[in-house]
């Protein structure tokens, strides 16, 4: 049962779908499959058998890897074992080499990449409302206000464009920072990347062509979480704007005030 609004009122269903359970299952078995793929590029395990794993991989299920976890205690163990199961022979090369975060977090990158591609066609559509307004209210002059009282005038022009401002630089940040925080990893236990040989920096590099995200240019056993840390801060200064926005809009429809009105229904 939900018990957040997000959850059961303000979330997308585009959103709650990158995040959820099955999508993150989904998630790992690519990162598992990239793995193998480019092992076998570099000559690490056979060909075959990793075009094995990337056709047999996706069959695997969430239901039998959360059955497994339930036997073993260990969650990415329980997902390597419901993927091994499914792919025959080829399955004893399921996650070698690898530790457990450099799947988990590669799949949390994926997840990143596709939450930061919602969030900027959002943020787009938003600038384009506010820029589109902003042009047909120049001139249409309100009462400024300062602490609550009324002081010079002022346009709602100008209060649509600072908004739209706003949300341009909202916009350049997502694309500053989307290279520091989409990034996958395939370091080992403690980042040397001991159990790949003399290839591993290739073999990451390679791993995370094929998911279409960046490798880490260093790590140890989890990638850095200042990258996150930067996508939950970012995530915030959005959501401060937007409550800028959602409570001028609020206070203005005031019954004693009345300036504007919010539309309620499609």
């Amino acid at each position: 049962m939900a018990i957040h609004p997000i959850d059961y009122r303000y979330g997308t269903p585009e959103m709650r779908a990158v995040w959820n359970e099955e999508n993150r299952f989904r998630a790992i078995v690519m990162a598992e499959v990239a793995l193998a793929r480019a092992e076998a590029a570099h000559g690490m395990i056979p060909r075959e058998d990793a075009e094995t794993i990337a056709a047999s991989a996706p069959k695997a299920r969430l239901e039998r890897a959360k059955e497994i976890e339930a036997e073993i205690n260990h969650d990415m163990m329980a997902i390597v074992k419901a993927v091994t199961e499914v792919c025959g022979d080829a399955g004893r090369w399921i996650h070698y080499g690898a530790t457990s975060n450099d799947i988990l977090d590669t799949a949390t990158a994926l997840q990143l990449r596709d939450s930061l591609a919602l969030i900027e066609e959002k943020l787009g559509k938003l600038l384009c409302v506010l820029l589109t307004r902003s042009a047909e209210t120049k001139t249409l002059v309100c009462a400024g206000r300062t602490h609550g009282q009324i002081g010079v005038p002022t346009t709602y022009g100008l209060r649509f464009a600072i908004w739209a401002s706003e949300v341009s630089r909202h916009i350049e940040r997502l694309r500053q920072m989307r290279s520091r925080v989409v990034v996958g990893q395939l370091t080992g236990a403690v980042g040397t990347q001991a159990a790949l040989g003399d290839n591993g920096i290739e073999i990451q590099a390679t791993m995370m062509e094929f998911l279409g995200i960046r490798s880490v240019d260093v790590s140890n056993q989890i990638v850095s979480r200042d990258r996150y840390a930067e996508y939950f801060m970012f995530l915030a200064n959005v959501a401060t704007t937007l409550d800028k926005i959602g409570l001028e809009i609020r206070l203005m429809q005031r019954s004693e005030i009345g300036e504007l009105a919010e539309a309620f229904g499609k």
